[in-house]
């Protein structure tokens, strides 16, 4: 039957739940509108921007009713209008609740068998969710004066300038401005989409918590050696200790870095510490964005293992090393496997210099690495994975089907495709624990561990 809304329609609309977006959802005639800014429980005027046969998407118009009682004003200026946070409008204890219900949504609505509720837990949060991240990817413009950052507007090409933002780490953003003035002094060109001319994408700056160093790296659309000589300079902001350039004129890429990283000037990487570990960072090294958060996550696998020191674990998607490391003195031995060559370089230096000997890292996919461990008498009794936001290799579901290891500890971004992934799962394992946590404050983000054990 065809959807009896057409566009510019304004429409009266209850506001159910929140979506994986941050997004309103309310129904009209048993058809979801999808609409920003607004909470459940609030009635509203919306103005209908899209039609689709299973949706529709509308802007907010007005209030009918009362305002929802988890409503704040937000703290950013730019909230809205920039795509960074989506969930500014609400108090946190409340975005807080709204994750553990984007979870047990996904479950509900993925995982085909019956679930306790008691196996959802209640989000871990921060206590101060605000200037947590530790690296960003920002776009550069010239706004007619001077070179500028800026975040995209939410599904849009569309630059937003932004002077400050609330979920970055304050000196990043001090340094920001000044790689911005120091580029700008020297005429450096900013590339425009729309002429395809100019040299200089985005700066990337990561911030070490620990040794308060920061690393930059300039992503150029070209080769342009008077912008590369130009970068030397950064290395008189203070606490900038590396500067790097990028080649990457692929602009439908998703990825800023380029194959072709190159140290300008200074330190090769920079140092960080995750608790009482050390990790040595290059530009391109995975490592998560929020360290509070972080050490919480680590310590959530480590109390849901319940290792007793006898256990072998595998470390699937293991990146630089991180989990790994952290749950290997509380085990027998570790071995990780990242299909990122330079990751696994990363990882068994790590090992090397936090003096943990019984964990070893190798590169490759994770099936054959698998195989030859157990041709050699090597079979992990625990599986630790943190993989990408499509989740768990179809090939490696299946292996675990006929080779179910003891307990798999799965940590996730993306809710869907880990309860599809448990779902997968189901006919060999049963789930022991579900529990959500916030990396990502202010966001519709969530992360979540869940412990699974072999039936």
């Amino acid at each position: 039957m065809a959807n009896s809304l057409v566009k510019n329609q304004e429409i009266l609309l209850t506001i159910k739940r929140i979506g994986i977006n941050g997004e309103g959802i309310g129904y009209y005639k048993r058809l979801a509108i999808f609409v920003d800014g607004v909470l459940p429980g609030e009635e509203i005027v919306t103005r209908i921007t899209e039609v689709h046969d299973q949706y529709a998407k509308g802007v907010f118009v007005k209030f009918k009713g009362e305002k929802s009682l988890e409503r704040v004003e937000p703290k950013c200026p730019y909230f809205g209008n920039c795509g960074g946070c989506d969930l500014q409008h609400c108090n946190y204890e409340y975005q807080l609740r709204i994750k553990k219900e984007l979870v047990v949504e996904a479950f509900s609505k993925y995982y085909n068998k019956e679930l306790n509720p008691k196996l959802f837990k209640d989000t871990i949060g921060m206590e101060n969710p605000w200037h947590y991240r530790n690296k960003v990817k920002l776009p550069v413009r010239f706004d007619g004066e001077k070179l500028v950052t800026g975040l995209y507007q939410e599904n849009s090409n569309r630059l937003v300038y932004i002077e400050e933002c609330l979920i970055e780490k304050e000196d990043i953003r001090k340094a920001v401005k000044q790689i911005c003035e120091v580029l700008t002094r020297f005429q450096v060109i900013a590339y425009n989409p729309k002429t395809k001319e100019g040299v200089l994408r985005h700066i990337v700056v990561r911030s070490s918590t620990f040794s308060n160093e920061m690393q930059v790296t300039l992503i150029l659309y070209k080769e342009d050696k008077r912008t590369i000589k130009i970068a030397r300079d950064l290395i008189k902001i203070p606490h900038v200790e590396s500067v790097y350039y990028s080649i990457n004129d692929d602009l439908e890429a998703i990825e800023n870095f380029g194959e072709k990283n190159v140290l300008i000037i200074g330190k090769e990487t920079i140092q960080e510490r995750i608790g009482e570990l050390k990790f040595r960072l290059l530009p391109t090294s995975f490592f998560q964005l929020n360290l509070k958060q972080t050490e919480k996550l680590y310590n959530t696998v480590l109390k849901l293992g319940k290792f007793r020191g006898t256990e072998r674990v595998l470390d699937g998607y293991c990146g630089v090393g991180t989990i790994g490391l952290w749950v290997a003195r509380s085990v027998l031995d570790v071995r990780g496997i990242d299909n990122n060559k330079q990751a696994i370089v990363n990882a068994n230096h790590n090992a090397e210099e936090n003096g943990i000997e019984n964990a070893k890292f190798y590169f490759g996919n994770l099936l054959p690495h698998l195989y030859q461990f157990a041709d050699k008498g090597w079979e992990p009794d625990v599986l630790i994975v943190d993989p990408p936001r499509t989740g768990m290799d179809i090939n490696l579901l299946h292996y675990l089907q006929k080779n179910p290891v003891k307990k798999i500890i799965y940590v996730s971004c993306n809710p869907a495709t880990l309860a599809k992934n448990c779902n997968h799962l189901s006919a060999k394992y049963h789930i022991l624990q579900i529990q959500p946590l916030d990396m990502f404050p202010q966001t519709s983000a969530v992360e979540t561990v869940v412990v699974l054990e072999r039936k």
